[in-house]
């Protein structure tokens, strides 16, 4: 082959060369089904997809385990090259755990909307902050109350807020004598030294149905079974007042695997409430301690 032939095929291979098409560019990443995948109270969070674009859509809900993952991938698909910018307003920017996978959502799982966190919210104010896990996502759940208050306040947007306003150190309960037959009657006094009426919850007439027990580290309680058929009602104390009680026996009382209560230093525990009687709030108050002994006089 001489030199000029030689050089045309040189000229022929580097054109031909020079026309292969190069490997399309991705326009997105992928995101695997198990990145979705979740269980309940997994955190989820949000990565774009677009090579192209930067926040110019929502994005995609993944497991918060594999969000560092696919933000690199993501990095890298954009490399160096120049990419659209919006300012798209996304109607749905969170993500949360729902029926086992990540889904976008359009509320915060921890922030009201002016930006105040709900468990923080919760529990500086007594609450135990549960959210909403069976709140379907982007769907108003009026029935939903992400914090469990205690039972004398109710859920605000500010957080728990006490709605029994008497306090239990403003109600007093005496218990005579300190030391009581197990068998014997007990006698007690009510002080209502708060400015507001309360109602004590009665069980069979008494609002001394329920005691616990010292030796049980307070934990326990001991409940009255009643030998007949009973209803719940509630007993009237003015503000200022007191009234008196006879609690027959503690013998009834048993605890809630059945067991009687035995010898020991007891205290009542007391439900009332104020405002009105219906006891959806409610709070206790609990009595003197008292010393029960086993079925013979005491000395």
């Amino acid at each position: 082959m001489g030199g000029r032939a030689f050089l045309c095929w040189l000229m022929i291979l580097g054109l031909s060369a020079g026309c292969e098409k190069a490997e399309p560019r991705r326009e997105r990443i992928e995101i695997a089904a198990d990145a979705r995948s979740c269980v309940e109270g997994e955190a989820c969070g949000v990565v774009e997809t677009s090579c192209d674009s930067q926040g110019c859509e929502c994005g995609v809900a993944i497991n918060e385990k594999h969000l560092l993952e696919y933000q690199q991938k993501l990095a890298e698909c954009r490399g160096q090259n120049k990419i659209a910018v919006c300012d798209f307003l996304c109607k749905t920017p969170f993500a949360k755990c729902f029926n086992g996978a990540c889904v976008l959502t359009d509320e915060p799982l921890e922030l009201f909307k002016r930006g105040r966190s709900l468990r923080e919210s919760c529990e500086t104010t007594g609450g135990r902050y549960v959210g909403c896990p069976e709140c379907p996502p982007n769907a108003r759940c009026k029935s939903c109350a992400p914090c469990e208050c205690p039972a004398s306040h109710r859920w605000t947007s500010k957080g728990c807020r006490r709605v029994v306003r008497t306090e239990p150190r403003d109600i007093l309960v005496e218990v005579r004598p300190p030391k009581i037959a197990m068998t014997r009657p007990l006698k007690a006094r009510v002080h209502n030294e708060s400015k507001r009426t309360v109602w004590l919850k009665t069980l069979c007439g008494t609002p001394f149905y329920r005691a616990r027990k010292k030796q049980d580290r307070w934990e326990t309680a001991y409940q009255l079974v009643p030998k007949r058929k009973c209803k719940t009602s509630a007993v009237e104390i003015p503000a200022g007042k007191d009234r008196p009680f006879v609690v027959k026996t503690l013998s009834n009382l048993s605890a809630p695997s059945g067991e009687l209560a035995e010898p020991g230093t007891y205290r009542f525990e007391l439900t009332y409430t104020d405002g009105n009687e219906s006891f959806r709030h409610h709070d206790t108050v609990f009595s003197a301690e008292f010393d029960a002994v086993s079925n013979r006089s005491p000395k």
